[in-house]
């Protein structure tokens, strides 16, 4: 496994790598966010280059992945679990209670695999596609805590 540099950066320098991800064809301001300013970023590099990134907004203690990509170049090389323990360790640090994703019944293996848990269904929010699952980790004392939210089968 490599180790990886991981390091925060200004919301910027994870742009790039989020449109190749997310909208290779489409345009920049459809993977910026309103709150990409306020956010925490962070990336992982191989080299000079930037393979993955991880982005975490805050509200009252409680952090949401809102970005999470890797290069898929370098997928399954232990980029994502790297910069999740990086997040974490920074929630940690700032204080900050629990992280929630939002992930697909394709992802939601990896987010278990790494300490999440399923939230309980409670009413899904409309902007997200039906195959969505929320999940979360509490990161006050690595304990996993059931809150309720919403999962989608």
């Amino acid at each position: 496994m490599t180790d990886w540099y991981i390091e925060q950066v200004f919301a910027a320098r994870t742009w790039k790598l989020r449109k190749e991800v997310f909208s290779a064809k489409g345009q920049l301001s459809e993977v910026m966010l309103d709150g990409d300013f306020e956010a925490a970023h962070f990336a992982a590099y191989s080299g000079d280059e930037v393979v993955g990134i991880l982005t975490l907004l805050c509200s009252e203690g409680d952090y949401e992945i809102l970005y999470f990509a890797v290069h898929p170049d370098f997928r399954k090389q232990g980029a994502g679990s790297a910069l999740l323990r990086y997040a974490l360790q920074f929630v940690k640090t700032v204080e900050g209670r629990s992280l929630f994703v939002r992930a697909t019944s394709e992802q939601h293996h990896f987010w278990i695999r790494n300490g999440f848990v399923m939230m309980k269904e409670s009413g899904k929010p409309d902007r997200l596609p039906s195959s969505s699952y929320c999940l979360q980790r509490d990161v006050e004392n690595n304990a996993n805590h059931v809150r309720y939210a919403w999962r989608s089968i």
